[in-house]
């Protein structure tokens, strides 16, 4: 009987963490003990912290915390960041408020109050923003202060994406709808109808391609073109929290509610290998939640972060 319970404690202690056979992380930086939000860019990792404070971190080398910014209503948090891809500007969205920053010095340049916010996504250039509330998304100038845009929909806007080429811009909603539209002009260009609220959007950075995930359903890649589904990947029952594309928009990732992430090929819709990012303890059943991910510029190696604070490093 004793020998039968040490075998069963090696066999669950093996199950839950030695026998994981998932590739390991290069780094492992814990840079907050829980978050409520966190966005990745090339050298930056953008935290919305559960002390109510935006803290941005310089992640190359040993992460370093260069800017601490607070926000109208440290009760609330913030919900949703993003960092533009010229890395010159960022923006911090609580529930009824969305802050711009500049980078270089940490200068706050403009608040606006806004109520519902629900998703942000900054332009490539850092002069506009994306933001999903109750029943729209609207495209703000944010050296103005003026909506250009107002998209639509008939409930709250839960996730939104803007391409790398500033060309289009992806709106996903309760209402069960996912809408691709032009930012040249605010056209509608394709709408696209799924089982449940949407949870995650996402652009490829050649133009080509949007994903798409609603919650608990599989996660669909259509062709930007026509609007024609190119691939569904994934489990039938799955909710992302996060997606990525490479810079060449060959490779994507995907995060799970469920601590995992996984890397794909665009083209033939494959899964290539996953992993299981850093728990606070193997023995405990619990998982954080993949927040961000981004590809280095050669494609070869990827950041992610989790709402437990931990940024890993990894080798595709």
């Amino acid at each position: 009987m004793h020998r039968l319970k040490i075998l069963l404690f090696i066999t669950l202690t093996c199950f839950l963490s030695a026998c994981d056979q998932t590739p390991k992380p290069q780094k492992t930086f814990l840079l907050a003990n829980s978050l409520f939000s966190a966005t990745l860019s090339e050298n930056f990792a953008l935290l919305g912290t559960t002390e109510g404070f935006g803290e941005l971190w310089e992640i190359k080398g040993k992460p370093s915390l260069i800017h601490k910014w607070k926000h109208t209503d440290e009760n609330n948090g913030i919900i949703a960041s993003d960092i533009s891809p010229n890395e010159e500007f960022a923006i911090t969205a609580e529930k009824n408020s969305i802050a711009w920053w500049r980078i270089s010095d940490g200068t706050l340049l403009s608040v606006w109050n806004l109520e519902n916010i629900n998703s942000v996504k900054i332009s490539p250039d850092g002069q506009f923003a994306l933001v999903g509330l109750a029943d729209k998304a609207i495209y703000l100038a944010l050296q103005y202060g003026k909506t250009l845009y107002a998209f639509a929909h008939d409930d709250k806007v839960l996730a939104v994406d803007i391409s790398n080429s500033g060309k289009y811009a992806l709106t996903g909603s309760e209402d069960q709808t996912a809408k691709l539209w032009e930012l040249a002009g605010g056209q509608l260009k394709h709408t696209w109808q799924h089982p449940n609220k949407l949870s995650t959007v996402a652009l490829s950075k050649d133009d080509k391609y949007a994903l798409t995930n609603a919650a608990l359903s599989q996660t669909r890649l259509w062709k930007i073109s026509n609007g024609k589904l190119h691939k569904k990947i994934g489990p039938k029952l799955i909710t992302l929290s996060a997606a990525e594309f490479s810079k060449n928009s060959k490779y994507l990732l995907t995060g799970h509610t469920t601590q995992r992430i996984d890397l794909w090929n665009v083209k033939s819709g494959k899964l290539i290998k996953f992993w299981r990012p850093k728990k606070e303890a193997n023995w405990r059943p619990t998982a954080a939640t993949i927040m961000s991910m981004h590809f280095t510029p050669n494609n070869k190696k990827f950041y992610s972060i989790a709402t437990n604070g931990f940024l890993q490093k990894w080798k595709k």
